[in-house]
């Protein structure tokens, strides 16, 4: 991809990402059994995903035992020709609530794209009784029928 061309595909992913509100994610458990759990995200410039979950959910137990995780966003569309989504993979941690600077951009990411939560008092206590979770994409792959048929984007992303 050219520069431009990569600018415009993020520019694109990114905006995709925000229309959307759920991802399905994807763990395996200490047991090797998979799990999928569908979770509400907001996201930043690097495709960093953010959710909110029990630390004692399946899914975290399980994230908790190996970092590793998949994660689906589609947007809801029947019609083959506009089929069209996001598939990530990475490493999944918490978001440190010690770290007042970092959980305070998270929370303001996800307020901003979920405001209910911040205008709810008992939503909102709720939400911060729980943790932050965040998805650090290693790889991505875009489809989208709405330019062909099959047609796809592959890449890996930078650690660094």
């Amino acid at each position: 991809m050219s520069v431009p061309d990569r600018l415009a595909f993020d520019q694109e992913v990114s905006l995709f990402l925000a229309t959307c509100r759920t991802a399905s994610l994807a763990t395996v458990g200490g047991d090797g059994q998979p799990h999928a759990a569908n979770v509400q995200y907001a996201h930043d410039a690097d495709f960093r995903l953010y959710w909110v979950s029990s630390p004692g959910s399946d899914h975290s137990r399980d994230l908790e035992g190996d970092g590793r995780a998949a994660v689906t966003v589609y947007a809801h569309d029947d019609r083959p020709d506009n089929i069209h989504g996001l598939q990530l993979r990475g490493i999944v941690s918490t978001v440190d609530a010690g770290d007042e600077a970092e959980w305070n951009r998270v929370w303001e990411l996800y307020t901003t794209k979920f405001a209910f939560v911040a205008s709810n008092p008992q939503l909102k206590a709720a939400v911060e009784a729980q943790a932050f979770f965040a998805l650090k994409p290693t790889w991505l792959r875009w489809i989208d029928n709405r330019v062909s048929f099959g047609f796809k984007v592959e890449r890996s992303i930078d650690e660094g």
